[in-house]
């Protein structure tokens, strides 16, 4: 159940402030979309950051360095390997170094039930698991403004390499600031930015070994998904940093859907034969396609214009086509079978 903090008092001290931003269901990521990120090597520093909550803030990372240019990518998990693991999941995120998150996702809430974790150099049945058998972890409450907060507590198994043991946790968020966020692409007011502190136990064999996280996390009541997170983790040996931004935001809301829809490519024939062309219908001009398998990694790029799509080489199974504007937002998706 949601708290208020004492934050929220501060918008009974001056009436201009209580026309806050709100941030519910049409912000948060949908299946088909691909989110571009830029990876940033800057230093995070925790008490400015805490200095900067409150109402009608400025935040100016202008000049965040990025280095290196990446890719989430959400799709029905019913195409990924560990659905089975996840039967109540309605969103899976696929991260660019194979972390797959496992989402249920309402207008209630965002919440995690599962995760699973490619162990670089092995088959891909050798994984990370995180599993919250039911005990699902709440990561944020719907809607949400500023001055909100609420803790929530998880349970679960995980397994790798063979072994298995127990986890447990809580997360304690914050709604901490509104106000508009620069960043080195545009200028976004309407941000309200959440904060924090996530603890996590692990036991193996008796052992226990406890995780942390805290994250400072930026979200626009006029775009979807996150516009900037900064977070410091800790796996109990040693800490790392994690900071990005989205290079491209989709538009949030009903209309961006709808908008969506009404240009959504369309193939024939189906099923095409492995070895035949496919072709597209239904493409705008300044348009693009892009082919996905179904983990969401992009195999093949359509040059623009082109509605042809060649299928040699490619194994039968069902393939996720992917339509964009020249500025990279996704503008559709369709459903390739080769047989």
């Amino acid at each position: 159940m949601k708290a208020l903090s004492p934050l929220v008092f501060l918008t009974l001290l001056c009436p201009a402030l209580t026309a806050q931003p709100v941030i519910d269901l049409q912000n948060l990521p949908q299946t088909g979309d691909v989110v571009t990120i830029g990876r940033c090597s800057d230093l995070i520093d925790d008490a400015a950051l805490d200095a900067s909550a409150g109402a009608m803030q400025t935040w100016d990372f202008s000049g965040l360095s990025e280095f290196s240019e990446e890719q989430f990518v959400f799709v029905d998990p019913a195409t990924t390997p560990w659905t089975a693991d996840n039967p109540n999941s309605n969103l899976c995120g696929i991260s660019w170094d194979d972390a797959y998150t496992y989402y249920i996702l309402s207008a209630s809430s965002l919440e995690q039930e599962g995760n699973a974790i490619v162990i670089p150099g092995t088959p891909p049945e050798d994984t990370a698991k995180f599993l919250f058998n039911g005990d699902t972890e709440r990561i944020i409450e719907l809607p949400y403004t500023f001055g909100d907060a609420f803790t929530d507590d998880f349970s679960g198994t995980y397994s790798a390499m063979g072994f298995v043991g127990t986890f447990d946790g809580q997360i304690d968020l914050e709604v901490d600031g509104y106000g508009t966020l620069i960043l080195p692409n545009a200028t976004y007011p309407n941000t309200v930015r959440y904060h924090f502190d996530r603890t996590q136990n692990n036991t193996i064999f008796g052992n226990t070994n406890q995780t942390s996280k805290e994250q400072w996390a930026w979200v626009s009541a006029d775009h979807r998904f996150w516009l900037l997170l900064m977070e410091i983790n800790d796996d109990g040996f040693g800490t790392s940093q994690q900071v990005w931004y989205d290079k491209n935001p989709a538009l949030a809301g009903p209309t961006a859907v709808a908008d969506a829809a009404s240009t959504e490519p369309s193939v024939f024939p189906v099923p095409v034969e492995a070895g035949s062309d496919a072709y597209v219908r239904g493409l705008a001009d300044g348009q693009r396609i892009d082919l996905l398998d179904a983990t969401g990694r992009i195999i093949r790029k359509i040059p623009y214009g082109s509605i042809v799509i060649p299928t040699e080489g490619l194994a039968p199974a069902i393939y996720l086509l992917r339509s964009s504007d020249r500025n990279g937002r996704t503008v559709g998706t369709s459903r390739l079978i080769v047989r």
